[in-house]
């Protein structure tokens, strides 16, 4: 009996480094296709201006079409987002200060699988001053809108705007402020 509690011990010290390099092995690869996954995402850089610099202290909410809301902070003015694919996404930008007019972007990330590298985004965002901009209530509405709602077009491999000529209005609207 104790003969086959020793040859039994011997086993399992010979075999634990094995089992150990195959679990570390495991992890290694879930690494990778961690990084595959997350290679496959719209990655968005940008910065946050007005008219008179770089826009510090903004809070980006970022709103999916399942009802999960990312939120981070751009203390710097400049930001880095990684959006998931296939997805509806709206984005806001808000600055804490409450001295700005809350800005959107809608993307619908919506991308074939076979696709393998998404093209980058850059994104700047101008904010609209509530005390320089005297807007009235009735375009208010205006600036709940997003102003811009991008799709990928498959055949240029580029981002594009879907709904352009509603984007127009809203930004000629905008614009018509002296705003931009």
């Amino acid at each position: 009996m104790k003969k086959i509690s020793i040859t039994k011990y011997f086993l399992i010290i010979l075999f634990l480094p094995f089992s150990i390099l195959s679990q570390s092995n495991d992890l290694n690869q879930s690494k990778v296709s961690k990084y595959e996954l997350e290679d496959h995402r719209l990655h968005i850089k940008g910065k946050s201006f007005n008219s008179t610099g770089k826009v510090h202290n903004v809070r980006i909410r970022i709103v999916h079409d399942d009802g999960v809301i990312d939120t981070l902070l751009s203390s710097n003015g400049k930001y880095n987002l990684h959006l998931e694919m296939n997805h509806k996404i709206l984005i806001e930008f808000e600055c804490l200060d409450n001295m700005h007019y809350i800005k959107r972007i809608a993307f619908n990330t919506q991308v074939p699988d076979d696709i393998k590298r998404i093209p980058f985004f850059d994104l700047t965002m101008n904010l609209v001053e509530k005390n320089l901009w005297e807007i009235n209530d009735s375009d208010l509405d205006l600036l709940d809108m997003p102003v811009a709602y991008l799709n990928y077009d498959l055949e240029k491999g580029l981002w594009y705007d879907k709904n352009a000529a509603f984007s127009r209005i809203i930004n000629k609207k905008i614009k018509s402020y002296g705003i931009y």
